[in-house]
Formats: structure tokens, C-alpha cells, sequence
């Protein structure tokens, strides 16, 4: 259940509203830190879940998560689960996250009766925040024991009773003057004094004595006012702190931000302030029209005085610039005389410098011309040198490169007749290579001529006999020429002709002794 929102504003105002703490559901997780920013006094989210296999836990929170409903601890007895990214079934969920940040609570505590028995309101601030930081040494198990013990709700209805309790208890000790003493500055935090230069003493200032002495006995009753105001503070939250820590909940400042009184008690304190702040004006106008008087005929006074010294040092000043200036123009006729000893023995110095100047420059371009010429002569002879030393090693160089082309010549040459030598029976073996090819070529073309009788006899009678043979072994043509002059042949016998017939219609040819 929620619970009206808090005013956005200091919460300090002339009738303070009374701030609630609550817890609320939210639809993500993620939202939690956000509201925690916004909404003061928001300490405890609930967020739903969506069917995912994840979760995650945001920073600046505690979470405590759920399985099935039943709390699940994260490591070692530990309930709170650290910020970050989970996988799980959506049975396991956040189901509480606790903010970690300071609250603070704003509550005015009505009907406070004081010595005096009037009536004012104290308007506190309270500053608290949920314990369960393992990293402050502190038990974790502290939130768990807030969420479903104390609650939020449970919370301020004791910060309540026990701030009511302790703030009337001390309105009761204090006189209605007194009760604006309780208030402590916005912080909570002693205020600090600044000192400067040492003040005088009450001896040796001017004016009425008895003002200041009033003012002095005000400033000291302040002080121990709001001395009395923070002790009054630490106490509370000391008080406080012994209740509420065992429950997880430690308060860290106790601010009593304002004190009302009643309307007329206001207004009669108001009226008597002014008619003692109208008298002491009227006694601190009189001695101020009373010291300005006085300082008036001082200060008449003292300008007379002054007037008269000044008086008396101009005269003198005048006698001394009367004597100065004397000095002065006698010192201004030696100067001038030095001055003109001065141009003349400078003119006469510069006759001398100019004249030795133009003789060391004569002198000079002498030296300078006999040296040219020296150098000229010296570097003329040193080049004739350097041209015969050239043309000598250049002539040199020509007869070393002549001889060396002239051996390399003689050397190529009897290279040349060495290969020669060594070439000259592989050159042979060619040359008889290749008649021996032209030989084989021979004998191919007569082993493919058909027509062809070779005889291993040397006797012309047997040879002929063989061709004979040979050429009417031939039928291809009864009754041819060649087969009539084979006859012819054969019947003579001793003839030595021979006889070599070939072709298609057959051929004759014939030798003869």
C-alpha cells in the first residue's frame, strides 16, 4: 500500500508537513533506483517478473530474491544478492530491493510543553539509513529483518513515538526563551567562528560602556543556546541509535531545523525586542552625535596644527630650493666649459684616428696586393705542375693499357690456334661421320630399287647368267624385248657385255672393252 507522496521542497516550512515512509510495487526492477531518487521516502520496492530465464540487480540497492515464494540465499547464509546479471527459471525473482542511500525523515513534534508551560512546535530532521553493508562489516541478514519485521510503515511509526518522546522531554527543561537555542544549522554540524584582528579592551574604545556590555552577554547567551541545541541533537541520536540498530536501522543526524511559538508569544517578544532595540538606538544615536562633536573639534584642530607645519616646511623648502639652484647654475657654467674642452680634444682625436685609419688602409692594400700576387704566381706554377703530372700519368696509363691490349691480343690468338688444335680431329671424325652417312644413303636407295641384281662373284660370265636369270624370271609379259635380248644374251655366253634392263616397258644399257 502507498502512502501519500511528500512535498518536493525542503520540507522546512513555517508549518511542516509530516513525511511518510513506505514501500510500493514497481513493474521492473530496473525502476527501483529511479523512484529511490525521487520519491523521499520511499525505502521499500517490490518488482514483478517476466517470464524470462534471467533477472538482473541493480546497484545502490540490497535485493533480497525469492524461489517458489521461499527467500533464497545467495552465498553462505548471505540473503542479499550483490548487483548484476543472473540466469534463472521465472520461478526465482527479486522480490525486495531495499534502498542503501541516506533518508531523510521530516516530522514537527506539536504540543511541547515548555518550563513556562507555553506551547511550540519542534520540527526535526532525521537522517537514517538501512544497515546490511558487508563491506561496513554489518550483518546482511539486518535487511531481511526489515523487510518483513520492521517495515517501512513499522519505522516511522516508532521514529515517531521515540522523537516525539525525547523532543518533549527536553522542551520540558527549557524556558520558552530558551527553546530557539535547539535549532541547529541545515547540516547538523557545529558552526565554526571566525576570528580576526584582536579586539581592544573596553579601556581604550569610546562610547557608552554599558551597550557593549549588553551586546557581549547577547552573543554569549547565543552561543550556549546553540552549544545547548547540539548536545540536545547528539543525545537524540544517540538515544535513537541504541533502539533502532539492533533493528537494522542506523541513524546517522538529528536536526531540530525549527522552533515555533505561539502567535502572541511571537508578537509580545517581537514588541518587547523592538522597544529595547528603539532604546538602545536611541542611547547609540545620542553618543554617536556626542563622538561625532568630539571628532569635529579634533579633527578642527588638528588641521591647524597641520596647517601651520605645512607653513613652516615650505618656508624651508624654498630656502633649500633657493640654495640648490645656486649650485645649479654654477655647476651648469663648469659643465658647459668641460663641454667644450671636451668637443675639442674629441675633434682632435678623430683628425688622428682618421689619419691613422688611411695610413693602415694603404698599408693594407699594399700587403694585400703583394700577397694576390704571390698567390697568383704560386698557383700558376702549381698548375703547370699539376697539367705535366697529368699528361705524364695519362701517357703512363695509354702505353700500360697498349701493352696490356697488345698481350691480351697475343694471348686470344694463341688461345685460338690451342682450340684449333684440339678441334682438328673431332673436325676429321665429322667429315668422315658424315661420308659415311652420304655412303648409307647410297646403299638405302639401291636396297629399295627393286630392279636391282647384286652379285658377290667376280667372274663376268656368272654375273651375266645371274641378270639373265633374274630378268626372265620375271612372267609379268610373255615375248617383252627384255626377255628376247636375255636369250640373245644367254646364247652367246662368251661375250663380256652385261646387260642392266629395267622399267615398265624395260630398258638396255651396255658396256664394253
Amino acid at each position: 500500500r502507498r502512502l501519500p507522496t511528500p512535498p518536493t521542497d525542503s520540507g522546512h516550512r513555517a508549518a511542516m508537513e509530516q513525511q511518510h515512509l513506505y514501500s510500493q510495487e514497481v513493474h521492473d526492477v530496473g525502476d527501483a533506483t529511479k523512484l529511490f531518487g525521487t520519491d523521499k521516502g520511499l525505502l521499500v520496492c517490490r518488482p514483478g517478473r517476466y517470464l524470462r530465464p534471467w533477472f538482473s540487480v541493480p546497484d545502490g540497492c540490497y535485493a533480497l530474491v525469492t524461489k517458489f515464494g521461499k527467500d533464497l540465499d545467495y552465498a553462505d547464509n548471505n540473503p542479499v544478492w550483490p548487483p548484476g546479471f543472473y540466469w534463472g527459471s521465472p520461478f526465482v525473482k527479486v522480490a525486495n530491493v531495499v534502498t542503501k542511500q541516506s533518508v531523510v525523515f521530516n516530522m514537527p513534534v506539536k504540543g511541547c510543553k515548555t518550563q513556562d508551560n507555553v506551547t511550540v512546535q519542534i520540527n526535526l530532521a532525521i537522517c537514517f539509513r538501512i544497515m546490511g553493508d558487508s563491506r561496513k562489516d554489518e550483518d546482511p541478514n539486518l535487511v531481511r529483518n526489515f523487510v518483513y519485521k520492521v517495515t517501512a510503515r513499522g519505522l516511522e511509526q516508532q521514529l515517531v513515538d521515540a522523537c516525539e518522546e525525547a523532543t518533549r522531554s527536553v522542551a520540558r527543561t527549557l524556558m520558552h526563551t530558551e527553546v530557539y537555542g535547539l535549532r541547529t544549522d541545515k547540516s547538523g554540524k557545529t558552526a565554526k567562528v571566525l576570528k580576526g584582528a584582536p579586539e581592544e579592551t573596553d579601556d581604550d574604545l569610546e562610547g557608552d560602556a554599558e551597550l557593549r556590555k549588553d551586546k557581549k552577554q547577547e552573543a554569549e547567551a547565543a552561543a550556549a543556546a546553540m552549544s545547548k541545541g547540539r548536545d540536545v541533537a547528539d543525545d537524540m541520536r544517540r538515544t535513537l541509535n541504541d533502539q533502532f540498530q539492533p533493528q537494522g536501522v542506523q541513524i546517522t543526524d538529528v536536526i531540530i531545523t525549527d522552533v515555533q511559538l505561539p502567535d502572541t508569544i511571537v508578537q509580545q517578544m517581537s514588541e518587547k525586542t523592538m522597544v529595547i532595540a528603539q532604546n538602545a538606538m536611541q542611547r547609540m544615536t545620542q553618543e554617536y552625535e556626542m563622538l561625532n562633536l568630539k571628532q569635529q573639534e579634533e579633527t578642527e584642530t588638528l588641521k591647524q596644527k597641520k596647517k601651520e607645519e605645512r607653513e613652516k616646511e615650505q618656508q624651508a623648502g624654498d630656502q633649500q630650493c633657493n640654495e640648490v639652484q645656486v649650485q645649479l647654475d654654477k655647476m651648469k657654467a663648469e659643465t658647459k666649459v668641460m663641454l667644450n674642452q671636451i668637443k675639442q680634444d674629441s675633434k682632435v682625436r678623430v683628425q688622428d684616428i682618421v689619419a691613422n685609419g688611411q695610413l693602415e688602409s694603404t698599408k693594407l692594400e699594399q700587403e694585400k696586393n703583394a700577397l694576390i700576387t704571390k698567390l697568383h704566381s704560386e698557383a700558376t706554377a702549381t698548375a703547370a705542375q699539376f697539367e705535366a703530372e697529368a699528361d705524364k700519368y695519362e701517357a703512363t696509363k695509354i702505353s700500360q693499357a697498349e701493352l696490356d691490349a697488345t698481350r691480351n691480343k697475343s694471348q686470344a690468338e694463341l688461345s685460338m690456334a690451342k682450340a684449333e688444335g684440339v678441334a682438328a680431329p673431332y673436325v676429321e671424325a665429322r667429315k668422315q661421320f658424315e661420308t659415311r652417312q652420304k655412303q648409307m644413303q647410297v646403299w638405302t636407295a639401291l636396297a629399295a630399287n627393286e630392279d636391282l641384281v647384286v652379285s658377290g662373284e667376280a667372274n663376268e660370265e656368272l654375273n651375266t647368267i645371274i641378270l639373265c636369270d633374274a630378268i626372265l624370271g620375271n612372267q609379268e609379259g610373255e615375248g617383252t624385248k627384255s626377255q628376247v635380248l636375255a636369250e640373245m644374251l644367254v646364247m652367246q655366253r662368251g661375250s663380256k657385255v652385261m646387260l642392266n634392263l629395267g622399267g615398265e616397258y624395260g630398258g638396255a644399257s651396255s658396256s664394253g672393252n
